[in-house]
């Protein structure tokens, strides 16, 4: 994982709490959704019509790969949104992040999915998980998937499935338009943005016109309460660009998965310093966890252990 990849993860772990703060203060709704990414989608149309016909002529593959994303977008969206109704938001957010790390991970590997990492990434993917898994439970005598009812355990794993699905295709799709052995420009990865917030928006359409509270809550920000999407609109889409733009300076897109993740770790200690929300074992042994984690997969603990070994070198031969 390079340092211009971790950089721009970093950035839009800072996006991605801001939006799912400004969704959390709200009534989670698919109708606050399809307007957030509505106004996602278009901030890119400008980019999109300036490289439009970048995208006409590819392999199928490319198109399969693209409605892939939108459909998993959904899942992932519909699976947020209602399991948040059926659940705890400090349980269930961070159950849905836990289960792609480790889902990628194994994807990526038994498919042959860009370059195989070693035994020790793959641990340090499984105590991300882990550290995500255990931070919202009160104690450890509490860490049980009972407290959910079965509906929002459904919700969890459509959440999941959708983030893991979604990652996937546009990993793949990015592929079709590089250009030699440069990164996909600026403009064409906006472009492809645009492409997928619109198909997610209309992939949204029908789950609110046949559900009466969501038509609801559509008539309802659609009022005085539209600040709230259309400024999450703005962190989600520019979240998810810098995402596109990091895809392509990894290895194996599970690296981009499992450093997402800290965005976990920085909420906590938000709430912790600005919030005085109180401590828990759980919650600091989640963050241990998960920057232990984060240390092993990017690659730093390799690199210092390789210095140590140098240092006892030099000393050995003195």
């Amino acid at each position: 994982m390079t340092v211009t990849a971790a950089i721009l993860i970093f950035i839009s772990v800072f996006m991605h709490v801001a939006w799912n703060m400004l969704s959390k203060s709200t009534r989670p709704s698919t109708a606050f959704y399809l307007i957030m990414n509505f106004v996602g989608g278009i901030i890119w149309l400008p980019f999109f019509i300036q490289i439009a016909p970048s995208f006409w002529g590819l392999p199928c593959l490319f198109y399969w790969l693209l409605a892939g994303s939108c459909v998993f977008e959904v899942v992932y969206m519909y699976g947020l949104a209602h399991g948040y109704k059926n659940g705890d938001i400090s349980l269930i957010y961070p159950l849905v992040r836990a289960l792609p790390v480790v889902m990628l991970a194994v994807i990526t590997l038994a498919a042959g999915i860009g370059k195989p990492f070693d035994l020790l990434t793959f641990g340090g993917m499984v105590m991300i998980a882990a550290g995500c898994f255990i931070m919202p439970f009160a104690s450890f005598r509490n860490i049980s998937l009972r407290s959910l009812n079965k509906l929002a355990l459904l919700f969890i794993a459509l959440g999941a499935i959708g983030t893991t699905g979604y990652t996937l295709c546009d990993s793949q799709a990015l592929k079709f338009l590089v250009s030699g052995s440069a990164p996909v420009s600026t403009s064409v990865t906006l472009g492809y943005l645009f492409l997928i917030q619109m198909g997610l928006s209309l992939g949204e359409v029908p789950l609110i016109l046949f559900d009466s509270a969501e038509r609801t809550a559509f008539k309802q920000f659609c009022g005085k309460s539209i600040i709230y999407p259309v400024i999450a609109g703005v962190c989600s889409s520019g979240a998810y660009a810098l995402i596109l733009f990091a895809m392509q300076y990894v290895t194996n897109v599970s690296f981009i998965q499992a450093f997402r993740q800290l965005s976990l770790p920085l909420g906590f200690l938000a709430g912790v310093i600005f919030l005085h929300e109180k401590s828990s074992p759980t919650k600091v042994t989640g963050l241990a966890l998960i920057l232990t984690g984060l240390l092993i997969t990017t690659g730093i603990v390799h690199l210092f252990f390789e210095y140590l070994c140098r240092i006892c070198a030099q000393i050995s031969t003195m």
